[in-house]
């Protein structure tokens, strides 16, 4: 019987340790009053450029959305694209307006949305980098490209008709979080 009692005690202390899976950020906008479903933390993809600095890196930060008005929901994602040792290499820098997903040798190509973050249901930016001045850029999307990419083994990023080719690399992983919001709904 105290084994029982030794060994049940045990789970629960670790049960109490594991992580519970990372579910999407919900809240209801006060602004626009949609509800609007986010990942907890974006998915972060960098290039090196050693022409500014030793360790000088450009970042785009990747927030995917879910905008529920009314029972219609519609899914974004929200681009920041940053750097914090060079502001040329900032949101103003790149006039590529498509957003290339390169993601298990399938090339997912998303035009920049023209609306604001009001149209879209936000009254403020989600998740902006503590760096960034700016709107953020806004790209629709939907559902089974979110699952694509959060189930893919290998992604990377480009800025189609960006002056440098180069495409960015995962710094911070998020699928698991973007597979969560794509699941959710």
């Amino acid at each position: 019987m105290r084994n029982l009692i030794l060994i049940l005690v045990s789970l629960s202390l670790l049960s109490c340790k594991a992580r519970p899976p990372r579910h999407p950020d919900e809240h209801l906008d006060p602004v626009t009053a949609a509800m609007v479903s986010s990942v907890t933390a974006p998915m972060i993809f960098a290039r090196a450029h050693q022409d500014v600095a030793a360790n000088s890196r450009q970042y785009v930060n990747v927030v995917a959305t879910s905008v529920n008005r009314q029972g219609r929901y519609e899914y974004i994602l929200l681009v920041y694209i940053w750097s914090t040792v060079d502001a040329r290499l900032g949101a103003g820098a790149h006039p590529g307006e498509t957003l290339v997903f390169l993601a298990d040798e399938r090339a997912i190509r998303l035009q920049r949305d023209g609306r604001s973050l009001h149209e879209v249901g936000l009254a403020t930016p989600l998740l902006r980098p503590l760096h960034f001045r700016g709107p953020p850029r806004i790209y629709k999307t939907d559902r089974d490209t979110l699952r694509f990419i959060a189930s893919a083994q290998h992604v990377r990023l480009q800025l189609e008709g960006d002056q440098d080719a180069r495409p960015f690399d995962v710094w911070k992983e998020g699928r698991r979080q973007l597979g969560a919001l794509a699941s959710g709904n």
